[in-house]
């Protein structure tokens, strides 16, 4: 069992888990590629990552990949699952992406920290557990989750041409 399915089993069973955790089984390349994407980011000297862009990214370069005559879907109701998955099983990326209330934090058992009074410059609010413990401090998987490489072809546009960048 890997710490995706870990984590599915120590949630609350409801059909939007299941589908998540099936899309998970089916294309576990996509959480890698999401990790993947936000490690490249945060390298690159961003402090902070949308989980919504990133998600409508992954569809797209996915679906690049595979090509036309391949069908991945990513339905819209699973990237909540997977950007609390991400960041509990890589808590180091709390507090980089802002969270909004959803279905999945009664699922996984986590909640959205209040917002203070007065929130501080580029300030997003941390996901923790229900029980207000931080997700460093409770559950953790039995085997880390590592993301491994995904085997990329290089985007068309950065592809060197005698006619310039943009022919």
């Amino acid at each position: 069992m890997d710490a995706i399915g870990e984590l599915v089993a120590r949630s609350k069973d409801h059909r939007e888990m299941r589908a998540f955790h099936e899309l998970h089984k089916t294309h576990p390349e996509l959480l890698d590629f999401l990790v993947i994407e936000i490690r490249l980011r945060i390298g690159r000297g961003f402090v902070a990552f949308s989980y919504h862009n990133l998600w409508e990214y992954a569809r797209w370069k996915l679906e690049m990949e595979m090509g036309p005559t391949h069908t991945f879907l990513m339905n819209d109701h699973a990237a909540p699952f997977y950007a609390r998955a991400i960041t509990i099983l890589h808590p180091e990326f709390n507090g980089r992406a802002e969270f909004r209330k959803s279905r999945a934090d009664s699922l996984f058992g986590t909640e959205v920290e209040p917002a203070p009074d007065k929130r501080p410059r580029n300030y997003a609010r941390h996901l923790r557990w229900a029980s207000g413990i931080t997700l460093e401090g409770g559950w953790r998987p039995s085997v880390p989750h590592v993301a491994h490489a995904v085997l990329r072809k290089p985007d068309i546009h950065d592809r060197p041409t005698q006619e310039g960048p943009y022919a």
